[in-house]
């Protein structure tokens, strides 16, 4: 009775799990409502740890609403604890509880279950009861409910991480509208940190100023996290100092008596000058790494504000005496509200260097731009613009009048000349190696300063001893050089003025901060991407478990019935005389028979869950047993086999009955590829394998290779191209090859022959 019930548990937790309409939280909570209740249990928890801290820092209970989530036990303390600590159940009672695990009125009895990956700690389950001691069955269903809570765990995981990158993009898009204009900081700081604590990346917010912008403190805080802000306000001006000092974000932990917090404070600078700091208080989520990247990027974002509206009050005060350089600084924040207005890396290059070689009196004649390439230590040409392949950049329709606020846009046709122009073949074509004694683009890369060469001592960088005034100013992103900006005056011959190349140096400032932000967009965009594909790939998984299920079922139930007419028809055939019709159909049947059960039994070889048996085998001596049960049709069909195999052994870890039905499949893959009078060739040697001593078996024949419209199908289950083949033979053979941790891969010649090449790891 204990057993059905156990299993109705089992059926009725897989039930639960699969429930796709509803989210991994809820599921969560009805898996412990499940344990509960099934045993007569008083309370059913879960506790997620976080490796980092060496801490379990989240719960589900059916003691606590789903919304109740926080808490902070560290590994050894509580039964919990003790259970992650040692990867062992845990029994105790309410005198060996953590303050965060939740009990109930009447709970005598306790134990901890941890629930294992591997080696990887998932989860830890808690279980209560009332009764002097817990049920017996309570442990082997525990046991057996983790691989489900894992998948379920996971799925949670998954959906928090996708949740959060969609949370972090929404933030930089408003962020980035907000700061599009110079707007002062007592208007924008308020408005930026509210935004950080609404959207529910922060509970509390501080931005604290250095003392020439005033040593102001702004701060905004959730109303559910105002009890702690007193604590919150107390620990934030260490924290701050610390950043600062260390020009680096520092991390903290906190306990106060209603629930845990964790904070960090990162340095807000911009032009390597130390505005303040921006210090976050928040969830476990907010040390996650791409959490602290993104707070990073909300500092510089702050910082070039915050500098840039300490600009503009200063550009109020001057007179009129100063207009020219009113209206280039005003020319710089239109530039720069022209890199904020784009994450596009491709535009945001066209109109950096658009912007310094456009207009009647441009800057420079000819602007370049190379990107640091580290692996090859050398930078990279990706584009090149001159007076005359700018166009006059014009402001987007609706554009303001207000040169502070308006920002430049470029065509995509007009992207596309400046790419096609010679000039900028010629720089895309080029390689600068990194060394400030060939040029003085790595020059200014290593040494991160604007160089100037003047005219009477210059060269063209695509055309050595050609005499031109020219600079480099490298762009600098969060202490790092990601290229330089190169500009000549090439064809006018005319020096460079001090107040252009402090222009440059400002702009190529501005121009880092935004290649670097454009960069930082798209790797959002690729993890958004890789996590789709993640999703896509394991709903296929899942329709494909389902199919494999099904067929295992109806191969289960047909091949009791194929075995009576099989045997039936056998001793028909056997009791009639040959030479009649009788006979002939009669011994059809028998065929056929045999036919449908190979293909049955394919079936439920497939959708059985293998368990390997490692034991030290040689490589060649599988090999030389696969093919010589191959060898009978090989000699029917007057196949040449030529093969080759090392002198010395080569051992391996592996199940050898596995790893010889790999290569028979392989080997009748081949032969029913090729015609009579072909040749298949076999060779066993030593490779690597992702950095690991490998073994590597090449299985190649002359049977017209496979058709390029088959290739990416070949092992997807069910699919074949033979018209008696079931299409599992390669299927089971990579099913195997990759649970043994190696590779099948293949060279495929279409209208000659294919090969393919099994990779197994020595040790794994």
């Amino acid at each position: 009775m204990a057993g059905r019930q156990g299993n109705n548990l089992l059926e009725q937790a897989l039930r639960i799990a699969q429930a796709s309409s509803r989210s991994p939280q809820a599921r969560i909570a009805a898996l412990l409502r499940l344990v509960a209740r099934g045993h007569a249990l008083s309370q059913a928890s879960i506790f997620i740890p976080h490796p980092p801290l060496n801490a379990l820092t989240q719960r589900f209970s059916t003691l606590l609403p789903t919304s109740s989530r926080d808490c902070l036990i560290p590994f050894g303390e509580g039964c919990v604890g003790r259970a992650a600590a040692s990867r062992l159940p845990v029994d105790g009672c309410c005198h060996d509880l953590h303050p965060h695990e939740p009990t109930s009125a009447g709970d005598r009895s306790f134990r901890a279950y941890p629930v294992l990956d591997g080696k990887l700690l998932v989860a830890v389950c808690s279980v209560a009861t009332t009764a002097d001691t817990l049920p017996e069955e309570v442990s082997p269903l525990l046991g057996e409910l983790g691989p489900i809570l894992t998948l379920v765990l996971g799925e949670l995981a998954s959906a928090e991480h996708a949740n959060q990158l969609g949370r972090n993009l929404e933030i930089v898009t408003a962020l980035g509208r907000l700061v599009e204009g110079p707007i002062a900081a007592e208007a924008l700081l308020p408005k930026a940190l509210k935004l950080l604590t609404t959207t529910g990346f922060a509970r509390c917010a501080i931005t604290r100023l250095s003392e020439d912008f005033g040593a102001t403190l702004f701060q905004s805080c959730r109303p559910q996290a105002r009890a702690a802000l007193p604590r919150m306000l107390l620990s934030e001006p260490a924290l701050s100092a610390r950043a600062l000092a260390d020009e680096v974000t520092c991390r903290e932990v906190g306990a106060p008596a209603r629930f845990s917090f964790y904070a960090l404070s990162t340095p807000m600078s911009c032009n390597g000058s130390a505005l303040g700091t921006l210090t976050l208080f928040g969830g476990q989520d907010l040390l996650a790494p791409e959490q602290v990247q993104l707070a990073e990027t909300v500092a510089r974002l702050l910082s070039c504000a915050v500098s840039a509206a300490a600009s503009s009050r200063l550009l109020k005060g001057y007179s009129t005496d100063h207009d020219k350089k009113l209206k280039e600084i005003s020319l710089l924040y239109r530039m720069s509200n022209t890199m904020l207005s784009t994450l596009k890396l491709n535009k945001l290059i066209h109109l950096t260097l658009t912007a310094l070689t456009s207009g009647p009196t441009p800057f420079f004649d000819r602007a370049m731009l190379f990107l640091v390439n580290e692996r090859s230590g050398s930078l990279v040409g990706m584009l090149g613009v001159t007076t005359e392949t700018s166009p006059s950049l014009p402001l987007p329709q609706g554009g303001s009048d207000d040169l502070l606020s308006s920002r430049w846009d470029i065509s995509e046709e007009e992207m596309a000349a400046q790419r096609e122009s010679d000039f900028c073949r010629q720089v895309m074509g080029k390689r600068l190696e990194l060394d400030r004694s060939l040029n003085i683009a790595s020059q200014a890369v290593i040494e991160k300063r604007l160089i100037h060469i003047p005219a009477e001592q210059g060269s063209d960088p695509l055309h050595p001893g050609y005499g031109a005034a020219l600079a480099a100013s490298p762009l600098l992103a969060h202490g790092q050089t990601v290229g330089v900006v190169l500009v000549d005056n090439a064809l006018t011959k005319s020096a460079m003025t001090q107040e252009q190349l402090r222009f440059l140096q400002l702009f190529a400032n501005q121009a880092g901060m935004a290649i670097e932000n454009s960069m930082l967009y798209n790797q959002i965009e690729e993890t958004n991407r890789q996590l789709s594909e993640a999703q896509e790939n394991l709903l296929q998984k899942e329709r494909l478990a389902a199919i494999g299920e099904m067929a295992a079922g109806i191969a289960h139930e047909l091949k009791g019935p194929l075995v009576s007419i099989g045997g039936f028809a056998g001793r028909l055939s056997r009791k009639l005389a040959q030479e009649s019709d009788e006979w002939g159909h009669a011994d059809l049947i028998v065929r056929e028979v045999q036919r449908l059960e190979n293909i049955l039994s394919e079936i439920l070889l497939f959708s059985k869950k293998a368990t390997i048996c490692y034991t030290r085998c040689n490589i060649a001596d599988i090999v030389k047993d696969s093919l010589a049960v191959v060898t009978p049709p090989l000699e029917e069909k007057q196949i040449e086999v030529s093969t080759r195999f090392p002198r010395s052994k080569l051992l391996l870890l592996g199940d050898p009955q596995q790893l010889k039905q790999v290569f028979i499949n392989l080997f009748l893959n081949a032969l029913d590829a090729m015609g009579s009078g072909g040749k298949l060739t076999v060779q066993v040697g030593h490779t690597e394998l992702e950095g690991r001593e490998a073994a590597c078996v090449k299985i190649a024949d002359t049977g017209g290779g496979i058709p390029l419209e088959s290739l990416a199908s070949i092992f997807t289950p069910f699919y074949s191209t033979k018209e008696s083949g079931t299409g599992l033979g390669l299927p089971i053979a990579n099913r195997i090859v990759t649970n043994h941790g190696g590779k099948i891969q293949i060279s495929n010649n279409p209208g000659q022959g294919a090969e393919f090449r099994v990779l197994l790891p020595k040790h794994w």
